[in-house]
C-alpha cells in the first residue's frame, strides 16, 4: 500500500490555488498587559488603596487580637513603602521638570570654568591679577559641582537664569549672564567638596546643612537600652554574696 504524502508537499500545478501561511500574531509581553502593568506605572495609587483597606478594617472593635496585630504591622509597613513611593515619584517629578535647566547651567558653567582656567595660565601678568583669577576658577569649579550635584530632589534654583524681553528691551545686562542660583547651596556644595560627599548630596543622602540624615531606625539603635529586671536580681546576688563568705571578704568585686 502506498503512503500518503504529506501535506506540506503540494504539485506545483496547485501551489498557486494553496492561500499561504499567516505569520503568528506577536503577543504583547505580561508587563504590559493587564492590572500588573496599571500597578507597575501607578505603584501610588495601589498602595494608597492598601492603606485605606487596612486602616477600614482595623477600625472594626470585632477583630481578634491576633489579626489585629498582623494587620497593624501590614499598614506600618505599606505606610513606610508609601513614604518611599512618595518621595520617589516627586524626585522623578522634579528631574524631568528641571534637567534642561540643570543641562544648560552645566554647559555654562563648563565654558566658563574653561576660559578661567585658560585666564590663569596665562603670562605677563602680575601675582594679585594671577589670584584673583584662582579665586574666580575656584567660584566656576563650585558653579559646575552646582549644576551636576544640586539634590535631584528639590526644585533647582537656576544658576545662570535666563533673561526675557519687555517691550523690544532686554532685562539683562548685556554680555554674560550674572551668577545667581541659591547661596546658601553653593556653601553646601563647597563643604561637601571639601568632604567628598556631593554624590551623597545629590541623591538625598544629606540634609539641607550638608550633615548626613539620621534615619528612624538608626535613632532607635541610639537610644540606650532600657535597664531590665535581670541586672537588677543580679545585683542583689553580688550583695548577698559577702555575708554568705565565711571570711568576711568580699572576693575582690569593689576593690
Amino acid at each position: 500500500m502506498a503512503s500518503k504524502r504529506p501535506h506540506s508537499a503540494i504539485h506545483p500545478s496547485r501551489s498557486a490555488q494553496v492561500p499561504a501561511e499567516r505569520p503568528a500574531k506577536k503577543q504583547k509581553p505580561s508587563n504590559l498587559s493587564g492590572k500588573t502593568s496599571f500597578k507597575k506605572a501607578h505603584p501610588l495609587n495601589h498602595i494608597k488603596t492598601e492603606v485605606r483597606s487596612l486602616t477600614r478594617l482595623l477600625s472594626n472593635s470585632d477583630l481578634p487580637p491576633k489579626v489585629r496585630i498582623e494587620k497593624e504591622r501590614a499598614l506600618a509597613s505599606a505606610q513606610t513603602e508609601l513614604q518611599k513611593e512618595a518621595e520617589a515619584d516627586k524626585r522623578g517629578k522634579m528631574i524631568a521638570r528641571w534637567h534642561k535647566v540643570r543641562f544648560f547651567d552645566r554647559q555654562k558653567a563648563t565654558k566658563r570654568l574653561k576660559r578661567a582656567r585658560k585666564a590663569v595660565r596665562e603670562e605677563g601678568i602680575t601675582a594679585e591679577e594671577r589670584e584673583a583669577r584662582g579665586r574666580e576658577v575656584d567660584e566656576c569649579e563650585v558653579d559646575v559641582a552646582y549644576a551636576m550635584y544640586y539634590p535631584l530632589g528639590k526644585a533647582y534654583v537656576a544658576l545662570y537664569p535666563s533673561t526675557r524681553k519687555r517691550d523690544g528691551e532686554d532685562e539683562g545686562v548685556s554680555g554674560e549672564a550674572e551668577r545667581k542660583g541659591d547661596e546658601t547651596m553653593r556653601e553646601v556644595i563647597r563643604k561637601c567638596m571639601g568632604a567628598s560627599t556631593l554624590d551623597a548630596l545629590r541623591h538625598g543622602r544629606l540634609d539641607e546643612y550638608g550633615n548626613e540624615k539620621v534615619r528612624h531606625g538608626d535613632e532607635e539603635r541610639q537610644k540606650p537600652p532600657e535597664r531590665s529586671r535581670k541586672p537588677e536580681r543580679k545585683t542583689a546576688a553580688v550583695d548577698k554574696a559577702p555575708e554568705a563568705s565565711d571570711d568576711g571578704s568580699d572576693g575582690g568585686f569593689f576593690e
